[in-house]
């Protein structure tokens, strides 16, 4: 039996050390940590930061150079500012496989001559639009763009298949997602279990088999995503409205087009490669989330514009190197056609 005195020392050690251990934990994340800073995008690790990598998803195949500045923005070339446009929304805003000055938002630069900012960051859904506006975008001083372009939908189409109870409340954990974003040590953490875990598929893994394509229309909806576009997506679309109401801010939201050999739509009926059988429910959700899109846009024009980019844009499948992601022939096809929908909203 341990004496009560030694019991005593071992429980005055503990809490001394256990104190000692938060006083470093302290002033590591006061030092190195975002605690101080008004914004933090939803991808801190590549602010300020230039990548050169390889890519191989394309022809041709080539060296990208993908750049961020101090606030986490890309492809911005003037006085934060001057910035006129931003562009928000997923992986396929951000386009990290395409170089500097091909970019769908570098072609409406070239061909409008707006002063755009790219704020796309992977994996973003609804609530990452709401997040990223609220707690980033209107945060970072001097920057004043009155035009927000939000290209969504596909990350909320892989959402609606499979929903959360939190995606269809609306409840989430803002703190938990502060700590994440802000603390220097969360962070560490999350790049060293990066390092072990599996590399993460390029755009979903979803490619194109070669040879013809062949499609089967979908009949049935599944009740998981008719709940979640009606209980989920379309309210984040409202709050992310509110959001531009209150600084007096024009919306564009663009519907979100897929390859056309893997997910289509013809006459209101969604179609689904036979090669790719487990995408027909994501297939009828970013199709029902377009409509949604379009619908509560429509209810809310004093601030909301809507862009059917999905159904007016000819997308062959040339313009895309997997199910969602465009090639740079499909980024000026894009570019383009926001270009001519920006200059007929001014």
């Amino acid at each position: 039996m341990i004496p009560a005195g030694k019991l005593a020392t071992f429980a005055v050690l503990a809490v001394v050390n256990l104190a000692m251990l938060l006083i470093v934990v302290a002033v590591v994340e006061l030092s190195f940590g975002e605690w101080f800073r008004p914004y933090v995008p939803p991808a801190v690790a590549v602010m300020d930061r230039s990548h050169t990598y390889r890519q191989n998803l394309y022809v041709p195949h080539g060296d990208i150079r993908y750049v961020r500045d101090k606030y986490g923005l890309r492809g911005v070339h003037e006085p934060i500012s001057a910035v006129d446009v931003v562009t928000v929304g997923g992986s396929t805003t951000d386009q990290r496989y395409i170089d500097e000055g091909q970019t769908w938002q570098d072609v409406m630069r070239q061909s409008c001559g707006l002063h755009i900012a790219n704020a796309g960051a992977d994996g973003m859904t609804s609530t990452g639009h709401v997040v990223a506006v609220d707690e980033w975008l209107h945060r970072i001083p001097d920057f004043r763009p009155k035009t927000f372009l939000h290209y969504i939908g596909v990350n909320d189409a892989s959402v609606g298949v499979e929903p959360h109870e939190s995606d269809l409340s609306g409840k989430h954990t803002p703190w938990l997602r502060d700590i994440r974003r802000r603390s220097i040590i969360a962070k560490g953490l999350e790049a060293l279990l990066a390092t072990f875990s599996p590399p993460r598929e390029v755009a979903h893994g979803i490619t194109v088999a070669p040879g013809m394509p062949s499609l089967r229309p979908v009949d049935a909806i599944p009740d998981s995503v008719v709940k979640y576009v009606q209980a989920g997506y379309a309210s984040n679309l409202r709050k992310l409205l509110d959001l531009h109401r209150s600084r007096r801010e024009t919306a564009i939201l663009i519907s979100q087009p897929s390859h056309p050999s893997i997910v289509a739509k013809q006459d209101g009926v969604t179609w689904v490669s036979t090669a790719h059988p487990g995408l027909q429910g994501w297939g009828v959700a970013l199709h029902l989330i377009n409509r949604a899109t379009a619908t509560v846009c429509g209810e809310n024009p004093d601030v909301c514009r809507f862009s059917d980019a999905a159904a007016d844009v000819a997308f062959g499948p040339g313009d895309f190197y997997d199910l969602v992601h465009l090639t740079p022939s499909g980024a000026r096809k894009l570019g383009s056609y926001l270009c001519r929908t920006i200059t007929a909203t001014r």
